[in-house]
C-alpha cells in the first residue's frame, strides 16, 4: 500500500469518525406542536370538537389544530387521537373509530351500531350545523370549528360543547 493511498483511508476514517461523533452530539430536533389545549385563541387553527358521548366514554375533548387543516381526519390526527378511517367497506372519507372507540370497529360503526356525526361551524360564534361534506374534505380554514359527536343506534346531537369549547345546557 503506498503512503498516499494509506493518508488517503485515515482521512476518510477520520472524517467518518468526526462525523458520527458530531451527528450523536447533535439533539434531536424538538417536535412542533400540532395542537394545543382548549378552543383556537382567534384563528391561530381549526378548533376539533370531540364528543364520546355517554355511549362509549363519556369524555368531551376541546382542542386546537394548529393552523390550517387539509381535512377534518388529518385535523383529528394532529389533535392527537388516533383515527381509523375508510375501514373496508366503510364509507369513504368517513371516521369509523376514535382512539380505539367504538371498539367494535367496523362494521359496527357505520352499519350496525351508529356512526361520528360531523359537525361544523363557521366560526367560534356560530351554532352547530350538521356538516354537509365528510370528515376526508377540506381544507379548512384557520378559525373554523368541527365537531364529532358519536351517535348511538344512528340518533344522535350536535357536540355537547359549544363550538367555542364551553358545555351546553
Amino acid at each position: 500500500m503506498s503512503p498516499s493511498s494509506t493518508a488517503r483511508r485515515f482521512a476518510v476514517a477520520a472524517t467518518v469518525a468526526v462525523v458520527g461523533v458530531a451527528t450523536a452530539c447533535t439533539p434531536a430536533p424538538t417536535p412542533v406542536p400540532t395542537y394545543t389545549d382548549g378552543a383556537c385563541p382567534g384563528a391561530e387553527g381549526v378548533t376539533v370538537v370531540v364528543d364520546f358521548t355517554e355511549d362509549l366514554s363519556d369524555e368531551v375533548i376541546v382542542r386546537c389544530a394548529l393552523g390550517a387543516q387539509a381535512t377534518g381526519i388529518a385535523a383529528l390526527g394532529n389533535i392527537g387521537l388516533a383515527v381509523n378511517s375508510n375501514a373496508a367497506g366503510a364509507v369513504s372519507g368517513s371516521v369509523c373509530t376514535l382512539d380505539g372507540l367504538p371498539v367494535e370497529g367496523y362494521p359496527y360503526c357505520w352499519s350496525t351500531g351508529g356512526f361520528w356525526g360531523y359537525w361544523a361551524a363557521a366560526d367560534q360564534s356560530a351554532e352547530w350545523g350538521f356538516s354537509t361534506i365528510g370528515a376526508g374534505s377540506g381544507p379548512l380554514t384557520e378559525g373554523s370549528v368541527i365537531g364529532f359527536a358519536w351517535a348511538q343506534g344512528f340518533e344522535g346531537d350536535a357536540p355537547r360543547v359549544a363550538p367555542d369549547g364551553t358545555p351546553t345546557a
